[in-house]
């Protein structure tokens, strides 16, 4: 009823005013994203091939009198079977269209669903995303990973040693060089204060995210085998590294809790992933994944759309804090930067496959929350800025999941086109 009807508007004036009612800027920012996502998904999938325009050309262009005849009484606009007819294709197309953009649309009601109701996925909410996202969804990940990869494959992903090190070297070393770089300038020109300097910078010194990079790899058709290694290996290398880093570019020390890292990354990654190895040398199992293999993928990316649900509830309850002015001149850098990494990873990826550029791309450029967080906190304790200084984390989260997600469907039909060519 709040859709449909507002203060006596019609829907749409309605659904308007109800969008810029909303209090939060961010709110309404990705609110108005989201319109323009389903305005463009729904554009395409009831598109159709003008054919009665098509047929009058024919017919004013010297056709016979006959095939005119046929023509019009197979023209859609002549009787309501024909009308039927071409209102199938339609829904066939939108069927087709849903099926293939499962997880852009998936990233679109997840979005829009925390914009209506946070209350429910925040932190402490009735979903307890502590438990349902922080440790259901990586672990669920993960074990389908275990189950839908053959072990050799693993094995050989292991075995390359320079692309593990370009992918972590452009995330643990190219990167955090150039944020160093643009900290500074902006420092210098007065663009943001000192503590969201500081937190592009040590935002520049965490590892890769845990399960997103790998999601989206298998989503977007990558090489999940690259991409589970490098996710394990990256964070196993940023509990040593990142405090090292955010001491050399911050200078801030703590005592940090190593053993926990290392324990709450087994439990969440190479344990649930173990047990999926170990499953699938029962015939039965293999069989079934085979047979499944669509439902397993889809419930990796919907485990995986239950973080983005939770992420923007939390955002759109929690906001960040700072002006609107210095909001959107954060926003613009963390965007613009992000971008040109995205661009960067792609380009310097060349001298690989498709599938793994595709791996290299998530990998390389994305930035852990679940590590970064508690991490920051723990080094940072004290100091009376930390929410600022967090914010640049806070912010890097929804967006590099948000374009990330839009990139699936583009990168899945390069690695599409790739396989048909090798097997053509």
């Amino acid at each position: 009823m709040l859709l449909q009807e507002r203060d006596g508007l019609p829907f749409s004036q309605g659904f308007f005013s109800l969008i810029f009612s909303l209090k939060k800027t961010s709110t309404r920012i990705v609110c108005s994203m989201l319109i323009v996502l389903l305005l463009g998904a729904l554009c395409s999938a009831v598109g159709f091939t003008p054919v009665p325009q098509l047929q009058t050309a024919r017919m004013t262009q010297g056709g016979t009198l006959e095939e005119c005849r046929v023509l019009r009484r197979a023209s859609p606009l002549r009787g309501g079977e024909a009308r039927g007819a071409q209102r199938q294709p339609a829904l066939a197309r939108v069927r087709s269209f849903l099926d293939k953009r499962f997880f852009l649309v998936g990233i679109a009601g997840a979005i829009g669903l925390a914009a209506l109701g946070p209350e429910f996925g925040c932190r402490g909410g009735p979903l307890r995303p502590e438990l349902t996202v922080g440790w259901g969804a990586p672990c669920g990940i993960f074990l389908i990973a275990g189950l839908s990869m053959p072990s050799a494959q693993l094995a050989k992903a292991a075995m390359r040693v320079r692309t593990h090190a370009a992918v972590q070297g452009f995330n643990l070393v190219l990167i955090p060089l150039v944020m160093t770089a643009i900290s500074r300038a902006a420092l210098a020109t007065n663009l943001l204060s000192k503590g969201l300097c500081d937190g592009l910078l040590v935002v520049s010194a965490l590892p890769t995210t845990v399960n997103m990079c790998v999601s989206l790899s298998v989503s977007a058709k990558g090489n999940e085998a690259l991409a589970i290694f490098n996710a394990v290996i990256g964070n196993l290398a940023g509990v040593f590294v990142s405090p090292l880093l955010i001491m050399l570019l911050v200078g801030q020390t703590g005592s940090l809790p190593f053993v926990q890292q290392v324990v709450s990354l087994n439990k969440k990654v190479l344990l649930p992933l173990l047990l999926g190895q170990l499953l699938r040398r029962a015939e039965p199992v293999k069989a079934a994944v085979k047979t499944h293999k669509k439902k397993f993928s889809r419930t990796s990316e919907a485990l995986l759309l239950l973080t983005v649900y939770s992420t923007f509830c939390d955002t759109f309850l929690r906001g960040f804090g700072i002006p609107a002015s210095t909001f959107g001149v954060l926003f613009a850098i963390m965007a613009a930067s992000h971008f040109a990494f995205l661009g960067a990873a792609w380009l310097m990826s060349g001298w690989l496959t498709v599938k793994d550029r595709i791996t290299f791309l998530f990998v390389s450029t994305q930035k852990t929350l679940a590590f970064g967080l508690p991490l920051l906190r723990i080094v940072f304790q004290g100091r009376p800025d930390l929410a600022v200084l967090l914010t640049p984390l806070l912010l890097l989260h929804p967006l590099q999941l948000l374009v990330g997600s839009l990139l699936v469907p583009r990168l899945a039909a390069l690695a599409e086109a790739e396989e048909k060519r090798t097997r053509d």
